[in-house]
């Protein structure tokens, strides 16, 4: 079963995920589709979202995030939230956006015990960048150019909440985070 499809709590996952973005405050979020797209369009049709599909998903992760990407607004900055990982506690996204953007960095990253999460915060500049890259280059990873960049290009801010590193992968998992 897709990820996303999963049942927490009588609702599929993308629902909580969904209302949880909007509790913290997101006007415009953007789904990427690939496979099981129409499985999720029926979820989607009632929300107000932007869903961008991926023709290629099988080309990755990467691939869907530029998918992304370019269904915003030119200029526009970005939230990065992957559907797998639960949408974490206010003060993350707080102290993301209040410390971690300023006109000399690329990026702001949640840290819990040293180790980087998500949400990731991106700069314009950083997402006008993402988009030039080709799929097929070995750098082509999120993570690959954050570790590119300058150190003081990249904020990581150590947060409370451990969620930002989760990542459900299974049924179990999904179970055992109750949405």
């Amino acid at each position: 079963m897709p990820k996303g499809l999963i049942e927490v709590d009588g609702r599929p996952w993308l629902e909580h995920q969904l209302d949880a973005l909007r509790h913290h405050g997101l006007r415009q979020v953007v789904v990427v589709l690939g496979h099981h797209a129409d499985a999720y369009r029926a979820v989607l049709d009632s929300r107000s979202v932007v869903c961008a599909v991926n023709p290629e998903p099988d080309r990755g992760p990467f691939s869907s995030l530029q998918v992304g990407l370019e269904a915003l607004p030119s200029g526009s900055g970005a939230w990065i939230l992957p559907l797998d990982v639960p949408c974490p506690a206010e003060e993350v996204w707080r102290e993301l956006e209040q410390h971690g953007m300023g006109p000399a960095v690329d990026a702001a990253v949640p840290t819990y015990q040293g180790h980087g999460g998500h949400p990731v915060l991106l700069s314009p500049e950083l997402v006008a960048r993402l988009l030039t890259l080709p799929v097929e280059h070995p750098d082509s990873r999120l993570d690959r150019q954050l570790h590119l960049l300058p150190r003081e290009r990249v904020v990581r801010i150590e947060v409370r909440d451990p969620r930002v590193l989760d990542n459900l992968n299974t049924a179990e998992d999904f179970r055992r985070h109750r949405g």
